[in-house]
This record gives C-alpha cells, sequence and structure tokens, in this order.
C-alpha cells in the first residue's frame, strides 16, 4: 500500500513479498547504498520481505527510489522484543525529515511485536548520528570490528583434561549443551539477547555454517564450560562469535587457546582474513584479542530507539 505524506512528492511504499512491482528497486537501492552505514544484513535476492522483514523504501514525485528501510523481525528478534535495522537510509533533502520518515515507518511495522528497534552505523559518520538524535535513536555502545590475517596461526594449548568438541547436525544434547553455556556466559555482555535451540538449527542449515566451525569446550569431566563459533561471511571472511569461557574457568589460558583454535578453523577452511566484534567497554576482551594477533579495523556504534508499548 503506498501512502502520502506530508512533505511534496515524498511516498512511502510497503513492499510485501519478491513478486512486488518495487521489490528489485529496493534490492537494487540496498547493493548501493546499505553498505555506507552497515554491512552486516544488506537485503539481497535472499531477503523474504513479509512480516518478519518489513521493507520499505521512499519515492520521489518521478517515482525514483531516494530511500529504503528494512528490519529483522523473525522468530529469534522475537523472542527478545527486540528488532534490528538491515538498512535505513536516503539519498533525499532534507535528510533529516526523510530519515524520520523511514523510521516511523519501521517503528510502526515492528512495534507491535518488540520493544526496540537498534542498529549500527560507522562511528565516523556524525551527520547520520545527528539525524538519528533527532529522530529518537539514542546511543547504547560502541563497538569494534577487530581482524587478523590467518597466517599468524598459533596451535591452540589446552589445560590438561579440557577439550574442543565439535558440535555436529542431530547432536541435540550438545547444541542444548552449546545453548546453555553461551547463554549464561553472554548474560554479562552488554546488548546481547539469549539465542535458542531453533537459532542454532537454522544456523546449521545455513550457508554460514562451517563443518568444524561450532565447538563445545569441555572441562575435565566433559562439562561443557565454553563455547566457540567461526561462520562464513557474506564478504568471504571467516567470522567468530560466541567466545565464552565459565567463570569458573577463567584465568587459565582458555580464552586464549579459544582464540588460536577459531583462526585456525577459519585457515583450515580455506579463509585468509578472520574478524570479530566485541564492546569497546569490554577492557579485557579488547585486550585479549589484541594480544593474540587482532587489531582494530572499525568502530561501529550501536542506536537503540525504546517503542511504546502495546496493549
Amino acid at each position: 500500500m503506498i501512502n502520502t505524506l506530508p512533505y511534496t512528492g515524498a511516498m512511502i511504499y510497503r513492499i510485501q513479498n519478491k513478486q512486488d512491482i518495487l521489490a528489485s528497486c529496493f534490492l537494487q537501492y540496498c547493493a548501493a547504498h546499505a553498505a555506507e552505514h552497515d554491512e552486516s544484513y544488506i537485503p539481497d535476492a535472499a531477503w523474504a520481505f513479509g512480516d518478519d522483514y518489513p521493507s520499505f523504501v521512499l519515492t520521489d514525485d518521478t517515482g525514483a527510489v531516494i530511500g529504503a528501510a528494512a528490519a529483522m523481525l523473525g522468530p529469534a528478534f522475537r523472542s527478545a522484543r527486540r528488532a534490528r535495522v538491515a538498512i535505513l537510509h536516503t539519498i533525499a533533502e532534507p535528510a533529516l525529515e526523510r530519515c524520520g520518515m523511514l523510521a516511523h515507518a519501521l517503528m510502526q511495522a515492528v512495534g507491535p511485536h518488540a520493544d526496540e528497534l537498534y542498529l549500527f552505523f560507522p562511528e565516523i559518520d556524525l551527520a547520520f548520528r545527528m539525524a538519528l538524535d533527532q529522530v529518537g535513536f539514542q546511543f547504547d555502545r560502541s563497538v569494534y570490528l577487530m581482524g587478523t590475517a590467518t597466517t599468524r596461526v598459533v596451535e591452540p594449548e589446552l589445560p590438561a583434561g579440557y577439550a574442543f568438541v565439535p558440535v555436529v547436525p542431530g547432536d541435540t544434547a550438545a547444541i542444548a549443551a552449546f545453548v546453555a553455556v553461551r547463554n549464561r556466559n553472554f548474560k554479562e555482555v552488554h546488548g546481547s539477547s539469549d539465542t535458542r535451540v531453533e537459532d542454532i538449527l537454522g544456523f546449521m542449515a545455513s550457508s554460514e555454517f562451517l563443518p568444524g566451525g561450532l565447538l563445545l569446550l569441555e572441562a575435565p569431566g566433559s562439562k561443557p564450560c565454553g563455547t566457540l563459533r567461526v561462520e562464513r561471511d557474506d564478504d568471504g571472511t571467516a567470522f567468530i562469535g560466541t567466545i565464552s569461557v565459565d567463570k569458573a574457568h577463567r584465568g587459565i589460558g582458555l580464552g586464549k587457546a579459544i582464540i588460536a583454535k577459531a583462526v585456525s578453523v577459519a585457515k583450515e577452511t580455506g579463509f585468509t582474513q578472520a574478524f570479530l566484534s566485541v564492546n569497546a567497554t569490554n577492557k579485557t576482551a579488547l585486550g585479549l584479542y589484541e594480544r593474540n594477533g587482532f587489531s582494530i579495523a572499525k568502530a561501529m556504534a550501536c542506536y537503540t530507539m525504546r517503542l511504546p508499548c502495546k496493549g
């Protein structure tokens, strides 16, 4: 449905499915501009639209697309009551007004199902930061994207009795253990939400999954005490995530061993570069990664918007 907006010539159109007349224009706009803010989830040919991926284009009085907005609101996001922006971008002036129009469209779409809308963008983009401030977003935290070359692989050295155990499709017990360990450790990570068994199953069925890249760390007695996830990123690099160690097992070199294992997995599966992200305030993790060969490639700001309670 097309909504006429109170700005001369500007209209917002919600795209319902891939057959929509403006779906290809939306994807072309995303390919051209989404990476200016966030390269993580750029809508592409696999983008599903619909209720889980509300998507909008902003057009001028000639019908040309001058902006786009989209959010992710699948089961995992609904469970956490949080929606993530995939794109919020306009090439039109006045940029503040146009950005506000697109943000309002996203708010209306996700509001019944989420309490928070959030997005990431490069910290150096001060103009976009100012626009978000005016629209109603607030600064939440800074996140560093850190990278390393896999040529400097160091063999992981685990203390006696500890072992890495691959989590493979069909091993329901290991998948459940991975989720449990991950969730209890990530409760102390600002901005994190619990993951679910269903989320891991979906990941294992996706093109991002690397055989041998999902690992449990077991303590003596085969007790799960840590996690690691290495996946295939869209840009042809490896992305390292879900690094966690239970508090009772910290301080004995397990973090260093997990990082070494992650880089080793990345190299073994053909990647020359590996990246990870860390909250800028997490000085312990930041120092650990820097000591083990990672350097900051980009600083991203996370902005959030609290949505009005429904019902």
